[in-house]
C-alpha cells in the first residue's frame, strides 16, 4: 500500500517562516485598512506535519492577499507551543489538547507557574488522527499491541492520554506494552529504525506520506461500536469522536479506516483585540479558495466545515461576531460559550487560594478536588454538561 504525494512541494519556501527569534507585535504593529497588523506570529507543530502544512498554506495566502506577514514558530511539545502565546512571543497558537488543559489548569499546567489560562478558540477545523503500524509488524488490532514497543511522547500529555485510550480500547493498559520515550517529531525515524512498533500522527502530511512511500503501512481502526471499549475516553479525551477516512497515508483507492476525529483549533488569548480576530477569520473565509486544495486538510478550514459549537473552551468574541454576522450563532451556542467563559473566570479566581493552601506535591490533586466541589457539582442554571464533539 505505497503511495507518494508531491502536493506539498509548493510549500517548501514557507518552511522559512519557522524561524527562531520571532517576536510578536502586540500593540506595536500598525493596523492596515483590512483591520489586520502587518505581521503576525503563530506557533504550531513541526515542519512537515499536516498541522504545519495547513497553517503554512493559510499564512502564504494572507501574505499574498492581505499583505500580512505570518511567521510560524514550531515546537515539538505542548508547552513549547502554548508558552510563547501566554508570554506574548506569538499572537496565535495552533496546539493540541493542551489548549484545553491550559484553560482548565490540568496536568502539567497544574503548577504555580501556570494555572488556568484565559484562552479562546479562533477557528476550529476538524482533522483525523490515528495509530499507524507497518504492514509486516504483525499488529492487526489494538489488542495486538500487547508486549510491543509503544511510544510515550515527551511533554505531550494530550497525545499520551489518547494513546492510553487506544490501549484501553484493545483491552490493555500502559503496563501491557513496552513504553519507549520519544518526542512527537522523532516517531517516524524511530519506527523506521525499529525502536517503536507504532506511532501517532495526523493521517495526512508530507512526513507521513514520505514514510508510506518507503514502507507498507496501515492505520489501526476503531471498528467495534461496543461502548465498553470506549468507557475511559470521556476522561482521557472528552473532545474526540471516531470518523472514517479514505485518504490516509498508505491507503489505496477503496480502502478506509475509522480513526479519531477532533479539532486542533487556532487559539489566542481572550485579551486579543476583537476587531483583529474578526478580520482574521473573515479574511480566512474570503480567501478560502486560494488555499482550499493546497493540502489534504485545508478544505476543512471552510466556513461550512469548521466546528461552531464551543465544547470545552469558549470562542473568542471576534469569532462570535463573525458567526453572528453569518447567521450561524444561536442562543444555545451563546449560552454554552458564556458558561465556559464563566467557568474560566471562576477557575482563575479560585486558583490562587488553592496554590496558597497546597504543597507542590498535592497541588494537582487539590486543584482537581476544588473543581469537582466548586464547579462540577454546582453547574450554573441551565447547564447540561459538556457535549462530546460531533
Amino acid at each position: 500500500m505505497r503511495t507518494t504525494r508531491t502536493r506539498f512541494a509548493a510549500l517548501g519556501a514557507i518552511a522559512l517562516l519557522g524561524l527562531t527569534g520571532c517576536s510578536a507585535a502586540v500593540g506595536e504593529e500598525p493596523v492596515g485598512p483590512n483591520g489586520l497588523p502587518q505581521q503576525l506570529v503563530w506557533s504550531t507543530y513541526n515542519v512537515g506535519t499536516g498541522t504545519y502544512n495547513d497553517l503554512a498554506a493559510i499564512a502564504n495566502t494572507l501574505t499574498n492577499e492581505e499583505g500580512v506577514q505570518v511567521r510560524l514558530m514550531t515546537a515539538d511539545t505542548g508547552i513549547g507551543r502554548l508558552a510563547p502565546l501566554v508570554n506574548g512571543t506569538v499572537d496565535y497558537s495552533r496546539a493540541g489538547d493542551e489548549y484545553y488543559y491550559a484553560f482548565e489548569g490540568d496536568y502539567e499546567y497544574a503548577s504555580p507557574e501556570w494555572g488556568p489560562q484565559d484562552l479562546r478558540m479562533v477557528w476550529a477545523p476538524l482533522g483525523n488522527y490515528g495509530l499507524l503500524v507497518r504492514e509486516d509488524s504483525g499488529i492487526d488490532s489494538f489488542a495486538d499491541l500487547e508486549g510491543k514497543r509503544f511510544p510515550e511522547l515527551t511533554a505531550n500529555t494530550s497525545i499520551n492520554n489518547k494513546m492510553e485510550g487506544f490501549l484501553n480500547y484493545g483491552g490493555l493498559t500502559g503496563e501491557d506494552v513496552q513504553k519507549v520515550p520519544v518526542s512527537y517529531g522523532e516517531q517516524i525515524a524511530a519506527l523506521e529504525a525499529g525502536q517503536i512498533d507504532a506511532l501517532y500522527q495526523n493521517v495526512v502530511g508530507s512526513n507521513i506520506d514520505e514514510l508510506a512511500s518507503k514502507h507498507d503501512v496501515k492505520w489501526l481502526g476503531f471498528d467495534d461500536p461496543d461502548p465498553a471499549r470506549y468507557e475511559t475516553w470521556d476522561e482521557l479525551m472528552p473532545m474526540v469522536s471516531v470518523g472514517e477516512v479514505t485518504d490516509g497515508a498508505g491507503m489505496e483507492k477503496g480502502e478506509s479506516a475509522r480513526v479519531l476525529e477532533y479539532t486542533i483549533p487556532l487559539t489566542t488569548l481572550a485579551s486579543r483585540d476583537a476587531d483583529e480576530v474578526y478580520h482574521l477569520v473573515k479574511s480566512m473565509v474570503e480567501h478560502y479558495e486560494r488555499y482550499e486544495t493546497t493540502t489534504p486538510d485545508t478544505h476543512r478550514f471552510s466556513f461550512d466545515a469548521v466546528l461552531k459549537e464551543p465544547l470545552v473552551v469558549p470562542f473568542h468574541e471576534g469569532t462570535v461576531r463573525y458567526f453572528e454576522e453569518r447567521g450561524v450563532w444561536t442562543e444555545e451556542l451563546e449560552r454554552k460559550n458564556q458558561e465556559l467563559v464563566e467557568r474560566g473566570e471562576r477557575m482563575r479566581e479560585g486558583w490562587p487560594g488553592v496554590v496558597e493552601s497546597s504543597s507542590e506535591e498535592t497541588l494537582a490533586q487539590d486543584w482537581a478536588e476544588w473543581k469537582k466541589t466548586e464547579l462540577d457539582t454546582e453547574p450554573t442554571e441551565g447547564t447540561e454538561g459538556t457535549d462530546d464533539e460531533n
